[in-house]
């Protein structure tokens, strides 16, 4: 077996050390970009897991349960989150599309009510149209007693 010099041993450290830094921030700036729903590398509205995160940075999944705890356990509180941010969502969805749904209600009814009201105007003015008629044909009558009378003269 041979020996590994201080010096060369020094250095694997280093490297190793720099290796997992690399790594981590690799692994922390993938999970940022999955939080945000801007992935480049999955798709996008993918679920938060260590898979997707280690494919987003590029890293061996193994590397992330080796050596990576911090952002393991952050994508679990994440995961824990999840349900609770998107139940918080959909209830302001929901509140949002009730105070819609109640302003169409009341445009609607506004709507049926000017038609209701367009209706008894409608009605009037045929019932109006009708007597105006029914004059017309009184005066057309009247007239046409004064033009026999008058040709009987004439």
């Amino acid at each position: 077996m041979t020996k590994i010099s201080t010096a060369a041993r020094l250095a694997l450290e280093a490297r190793r050390s720099q290796s997992l830094k690399t790594t981590r921030a690799e692994l922390e700036a993938a999970l940022r970009r999955l939080v945000d729903g801007a992935p480049t590398i999955v798709e996008s509205g993918r679920r938060i897991s260590p898979l997707s995160v280690c494919k987003e940075a590029g890293v061996d999944r193994s590397t992330l349960y080796r050596f990576h705890e911090p952002v393991l356990a952050a994508i679990r509180r994440l995961n824990e989150a999840m349900p609770r941010m998107q139940l918080k969502e959909q209830r302001s969805d929901l509140a949002r599309m009730n105070a819609k749904l109640k302003e169409y209600r009341q445009l609607t009814e506004q709507a049926q009510s000017e038609t209701a009201a367009l209706a008894r105007i409608n009605y009037r003015l045929q019932v109006r149209i009708r007597e105006l008629e029914e004059l017309l044909q009184a005066r057309d009558g009247v007239i046409r007693g004064y033009q026999e009378t008058a040709r009987e003269r004439g």
